[in-house]
């Protein structure tokens, strides 16, 4: 009696899951022969950075058939309309899909600007990776200055000496650029005053974050801080500074 009871169980559980499953088939064959309301686009961009909109990506839509009313879903193909809306050089990801009230989701995230780069008369933002990606024509962005780096390797590190900055308080605000010549060697502009900062190598921040703290606190005890030009603390045990005439 009770291998009979077991196997009425199983094939109770066998009928329930086979059920289940052709009600999922059949609810996503309905899904995909209805037809659509049209589409929905939403927009993440960091804050104070509204550099794309959605008239920026009206050609892509538009050759993937938009605006979807009235045909079904399988009439679009959502994975190449996914791809082309990531090439876009101001996209960093995007997702599409469509609800069960027949309406097209398009999920767009925006890449943020971490600095601006400029070499020679080209002017473009980087992303925290060191990749570059073009200015916008609907905002610009209040982010530090990059030169005279030329690949993501140098970026990065101009950006990694941005990002120590702004976390120092020998550095309120941060430095509003950053300057890399053809030694290898940086020079930096605080935001909190304005004076040529030269720091050599990317490497030793905390010692040298620490010595230019110092000179400040000293100046400014003699009163003499607003007629600093410029410091230079890449000499181990000292820096070197000099004052406006």
């Amino acid at each position: 009696m009770t291998w009979i009871k077991r196997i009425g169980i199983l094939l109770t559980w066998l009928v329930v899951l086979i059920g289940g499953a052709l009600a999922l088939i059949s609810s996503q064959s309905v899904r995909e022969k209805r037809p659509l309301k049209g589409y929905e686009i939403r927009i993440q961009n960091p804050d104070n950075q509204a550099f794309l909109i959605e008239e920026d990506l009206a050609d892509i839509l538009q050759q993937a058939g938009a605006p979807w009313d009235s045909v079904s879903r399988k009439e679009i193909n959502i994975p190449m309309l996914e791809e082309n809306l990531r090439k876009h050089p101001l996209v960093l990801g995007a997702e599409v899909f469509s609800t069960w009230e027949g309406v097209v989701r398009i999920e767009i995230v925006q890449k943020e600007a971490k600095a601006r780069v400029i070499n020679d008369l080209e002017m473009m933002y980087v992303d925290k990776e060191g990749h570059l990606f073009p200015l916008s024509a609907h905002a610009s962005a209040a982010v530090p200055v990059i030169s005279g780096v030329s690949d993501s390797t140098q970026r990065v590190k101009a950006l990694r000496l941005l990002e120590q900055a702004a976390q120092h308080p020998a550095f309120p605000g941060g430095w509003t650029a950053v300057a890399r010549n053809e030694k290898g060697n940086y020079s930096a502009y605080p935001a909190w005053h304005p004076h040529r900062l030269d720091w050599g190598w990317p490497n030793e921040f905390e010692d040298k974050a620490h010595k230019a703290h110092a000179l400040y606190a000293q100046l400014l005890q003699k009163k003499s801080l607003d007629s600093l030009e410029w410091l230079d603390v890449r000499f181990a045990g000292q820096v070197v500074y000099g004052f406006n005439d």
